[in-house]
C-alpha cells in the first residue's frame, strides 16, 4: 500500500490533472473506438449503395433499349474494367452468384431499377493493396425474362483518412487537457499559498491575515483559518500571562521560605532545604513545559561545543564529572541558547540520575548538528521506552524512586529540540545504558518555522 501512495502525485493538482488525463484518455480511446467501428459501417453502406446505383443504372440503360439493340448497347457500355453481356433466355451459370450471396446490394439494386424480377450479386474479394473491390459479378433478368450478365474487374472502396482523424481528435485532447491543467493549478495554488502562510505562522508575532482567495471553499478556510489564529494568539497572550504571574507567585514563597528555614536548628533546616530545592526544580520543569522550552527567548547563533562544555563544567564543579568523546568545534546552529541549554542539561540529569559513567559527544551530520549524552547504566525497560517523553512519566517505581525529578525532563527537551525544527531520539539497552540523540538543524528558516508555534 505505501508503494502505490508513493507512486501517486502529491500535490493537489497533480492529482487532478492525473485523473483527468487518466479519464481523457479512456474516454478518448472509447470514442475513437466507436467512431471507426460507426465510420467503417457508413464506408459499407456508401460503398454498396453507389455500387447498387451503378448496376442499376447499367440495367436500365440496356432494359429501356429495344430487345434488337440490347446486346449492341451491352457491348458497347463495356470497358477495360466492366464487361455487360445480354442474352435472351440463357440462364444462371454456375459461376453466376446465389440468391444469398449479396443481398443488400442485391435488393438495392433490384429496387432502383423497376425493370427487373431478379437481381443477384457476388461480392467479390477486397484488394488491400490497391483498397478496391475485385471480382464482383452481377446477374439481372428482365422483365421480358432476359438475362443482363455485369463483370466488375474492381470498384473503388469509399475510405477516409483515419490518422488526420485521429490526429485532429489528440489535439483537441491535448488542448482541453491543458485547459484542465491551468484549471487545477487555479485551484491547487490558493490552497499552496494557504498551507505555505499557516507553515510560517509564529503566535509570539503578530498573526498576518491569510489571504482569502480562490475557490469559495478556499476563502471558507482561510476565513476558519483567521479566526482560530486570532483566537490561539489570544490564547498564547493570556497563557504566557499567567506562566509569568504563576512563576512569581510560586518562586516568591519558595524564596521566603528558604530565608526562614536559615533561622531553624540543622537537624530541621536540611529536610527543609530538600524539600525546598525539589519544589523549586518541580516548578521551574513545569513552567518550562509549559512554555515550550524557550519562554521567548530569540534565535542566534549558538557554538554547540562551547555549550555542551558549559554544562560538562557545571556538573563537573558540582562533583559529577561527564565524560566527553568527540567534540565538533565548528558545530553552529540557529538556536535560544538557555532553551538548548535547558535541553542538554536534562538529558545529562537524566544520565547522571538513572545510569552511571555519563559522557556525551557532539557530532556534525551533513546539514544537521547531534548531540548525544548517554550512560552505562541499566538502561530502559523495553516497555518502557515508548513511554519516556510523556509528561510526568517516571517508569518502574522501584527503579527510579529516591532519584527526583519531576518527570519533565525529557517531555521538556523533546518540546525544547522540535521547537527548533529537530528531533528528539533516545536508545537503550537493558544492562548496557542509554544514548540520547538531540538532532539540531543548521539552517534557520527550519528553526523559524517551527520555533514559535509550542
Amino acid at each position: 500500500m505505501d508503494g502505490v501512495t508513493r507512486l501517486l502525485p502529491q500535490s493537489l493538482a497533480a492529482r487532478t490533472l492525473a485523473a483527468l488525463t487518466i479519464a481523457f484518455a479512456v474516454l478518448f480511446a472509447a470514442m475513437v473506438g466507436l467512431h471507426d467501428v460507426l465510420l467503417r459501417k457508413a464506408v459499407e453502406n456508401g460503398t454498396e449503395e453507389l455500387l447498387a446505383q451503378r448496376l442499376s443504372i447499367l440495367i436500365d440503360a440496356v432494359a429501356a433499349a429495344p430487345e434488337a439493340d440490347r446486346d449492341r448497347l451491352a457491348h458497347a457500355l463495356s470497358r477495360a474494367d466492366l464487361t455487360v453481356h445480354w442474352r435472351q433466355n440463357p440462364g444462371p451459370t454456375p459461376e453466376h452468384p446465389t440468391a444469398a450471396n449479396w443481398e443488400a446490394v442485391a435488393a438495392r439494386t433490384k429496387a432502383l431499377s423497376g425493370l427487373t424480377t431478379e437481381v443477384r450479386v457476388r461480392s467479390g474479394n477486397l484488394d488491400n493493396a490497391s483498397d478496391k473491390i475485385v471480382g464482383i459479378g452481377a446477374i439481372a433478368r428482365l422483365e421480358d425474362g432476359s438475362w443482363l450478365q455485369v463483370e466488375i474487374a474492381s470498384f473503388n472502396v469509399l475510405s477516409t483518412d483515419q490518422a488526420a482523424l485521429h490526429s485532429y481528435a489528440a489535439a483537441i485532447g491535448l488542448v482541453l487537457l491543458l485547459a484542465v491543467g491551468f484549471a487545477a493549478r487555479s485551484v491547487s495554488a490558493p490552497v499552496s499559498a494557504l498551507a505555505a502562510t499557516v507553515s510560517r505562522l509564529d503566535l509570539e508575532k503578530e498573526i498576518p491575515t491569510l489571504p482569502a482567495s480562490g475557490p469559495r471553499e478556499v476563502r471558507m478556510l482561510a476565513q476558519a483559518l483567521n479566526d482560530m489564529a486570532a483566537r490561539t494568539r489570544g490564547a498564547f497572550r493570556q497563557r504566557t500571562l499567567a506562566l509569568g504571574a504563576l512563576s512569581h507567585d510560586l518562586m516568591s514563597p519558595i524564596a521566603r521560605l528558604r530565608l526562614r528555614a536559615e533561622d531553624l536548628p540543622d537537624e530541621a533546616r536540611e529536610p527543609i532545604r530538600r524539600d525546598l530545592a525539589e519544589m523549586e526544580t518541580m516548578v521551574s520543569d513545569v513552567l518550562a513545559y509549559l512554555r515550550g522550552g524557550h519562554g521567548g527567548e530569540a534565535i542566534q547563533p549558538l557554538v554547540v561545543t562551547a555549550l555542551v562544555r558549559t554544562v560538562v563544567d557545571e556538573f563537573t564543579d558540582a562533583g559529577t564529572p561527564i565524560e566527553e568523546g568527540r567534540m565538533a568545534e565548528n558545530a553552529v546552529i540557529p538556536a535560544r541558547r538557555v532553551a538548548v541549554k535547558r535541553a542538554v542539561t536534562n538529558v545529562v540529569t537524566n544520565a547522571i540520575r538513572h545510569g552511571h559513567e555519563p559522557w556525551v559527544e557532539v557530532v556534525e551530520a551533513g546539514d544537521d548538528v547531534l548531540v548525544r549524552v548517554g550512560d552505562r547504566g541499566p538502561g530502559i525497560p523495553m516497555q518502557d521506552l515508548p513511554r519516556v517523553t510523556e509528561p510526568f512519566f517516571r517508569g518502574n517505581p522501584a527503579r527510579t524512586a529516591g532519584r527526583g525529578g519531576s518527570g519533565l525532563g525529557l517531555s521538556t527537551t523533546q518540546a525544547i529540540v522540535e521547537a527548533h525544527g529537530g528531533s528528539f531520539l533516545i536508545e537503550s539497552a537493558p544492562g548496557r545504558g542509554t544514548v540520547v540523540t538531540l538532532r539540531f538543524p543548521r539552517r534557520h528558516a527550519r528553526a523559524e518555522t517551527s520555533g514559535g508555534n509550542r
